[in-house]
């Protein structure tokens, strides 16, 4: 899993699925749109939920940079996508 930032602003996290250099893009499967909450809390919501597609490319040039998520931030988002809740340390 992984945590993307876009030159929007926007972070999502999810699976990069595959890349195409030919094309320029980033493809992410099933990725989360982390939404500022205030105070330190982050909300979380389907990238483009409207859409019929799990994957969504996205334009390289569009990406600022792409990072591993921390483990609280990735559990919270297993837990959400799948209703599993994993232990600390997973």
């Amino acid at each position: 899993m992984k945590l993307i930032r876009l030159s929007t602003g926007e972070e999502i996290i999810g699976r990069i699925s595959s890349t195409d250099g030919e094309n320029s893009t980033i493809t992410i499967s099933n990725p989360i749109l982390l939404i500022p909450a205030g105070e330190g809390k982050i909300g979380m919501t389907h990238f483009m939920p409207y859409g019929r597609s799990k994957d969504i490319a996205i334009n390289a040039a569009h990406v600022m940079f792409v990072t591993e998520p921390n483990e609280d931030l990735e559990r919270q988002v297993v837990k959400m996508t799948s209703g599993i809740e994993l232990p600390p340390g997973v």
